[in-house]
């Protein structure tokens, strides 16, 4: 069978429509309803039947529709894992907070050394990479470390940074003296929503010191957490990369906290791990951390285990 009729077929069955479907995949009108007719005649068996709005799957079209988009994936992971040049698709989860200081460069490398791999960059908040992930619809995550990863999913140690308290220039945070937990007791505070792990790790230490925790405004925005901050509203909580040549740097005052610390991890698909474009990807991620880590100014951030020095 011609791997390009299943694909023809699952097109024909997503838009509900031949004249619509040869238009999307270029091909003439005719010339998809031979290859749709020679599917059916391989199968034996009617896939569609027509309609006075287009064509519609009949019960053996709905079966081979349902069993043949995971064969097309396993097809594409194999020809990923045999061929000569890293060639297929890499879906990557990456956190806001790494734009500066890694998400850029990293994009831009990846498609110059591999312009056979088509690249797809997620930016969205711990939790939410976390459950893209175990969707299956990322191969490569950075996250923050969790202590109890899903069963199955690979998870190595990248990056250990402090987090960072920002204020207003009139809130007089100094970088030169690290604020102690108790600085924000009572404090309104502008956070990520839960189940976010720097809320988490906010929220714990506060309660574990009998301290009270005070929320002014909630959101998964990096941007609009640094900017009310910047305003006034409330003490922010970002990573240390969050302020890696961020300009909002010279509107606000910022210190680290004392004995708060993030560690992000690279976590990878099982299903995924031997596809050669998630390697190249994952190499590149070791790669271009390490040097992040030893060019840039990335405060007081440091590698955590040996898997960088293998870069």
């Amino acid at each position: 069978m011609d791997v390009r009729f299943l694909e023809y077929f699952l097109r024909v069955a997503e838009l509900g429509s031949i004249n619509r479907a040869a238009a999307d995949l270029h091909l003439s009108q005719p010339a998809l309803s031979r290859h749709v007719a020679a599917l059916e005649e391989e199968m034996g068996t009617k896939l569609f039947v027509r309609t006075q709005g287009g064509v519609n799957l009949t019960e053996s079209g709905k079966l081979l529709s349902d069993r043949a988009r995971p064969l097309l994936r396993q097809f594409t992971i194999l020809k990923e894992q045999v061929g000569e040049k890293a060639a297929g698709q890499l879906a990557i989860g990456i956190p806001p907070s790494w734009h500066g200081v890694f998400t850029s460069e990293f994009a831009t490398k990846m498609v110059k050394e591999f312009p056979g791999i088509t690249l797809r960059v997620y930016e969205g908040v711990s939790n939410v990479l976390r459950d893209y992930m175990l969707a299956g619809l990322l191969d490569l995550s950075i996250v923050p470390f969790d202590s109890s990863p899903a069963s199955g999913y690979r998870q190595t140690s990248l990056v250990r940074e402090p987090l960072i308290l920002v204020g207003s220039p009139a809130d007089g945070l100094s970088s030169d003296e690290p604020a102690p937990i108790s600085r924000l007791d009572g404090i309104k505070l502008v956070l990520p929503g839960r189940p976010n792990v720097l809320r988490g790790l906010v929220e714990h230490s506060l309660a574990r010191k009998g301290m009270a925790f005070r929320l002014a405004v909630e959101t998964d925005t990096l941007t609009l957490c640094l900017d009310m901050a910047r305003q006034g509203v409330g003490l922010t909580v970002v990573p240390a990369c969050s302020l890696f040549e961020n300009p909002i740097l010279n509107e606000v005052s910022w210190t680290p906290l004392r004995g708060l610390y993030m560690t992000w991890t690279l976590c990878e698909n099982p299903a995924r791990m031997h596809s050669q474009a998630v390697r190249e990807g994952r190499r590149l991620v070791m790669s271009g951390v390490s040097q992040a880590l030893a060019t840039k100014d990335w405060f007081g951030a440091s590698a955590v285990g040996n898997a960088l020095a293998k870069a």
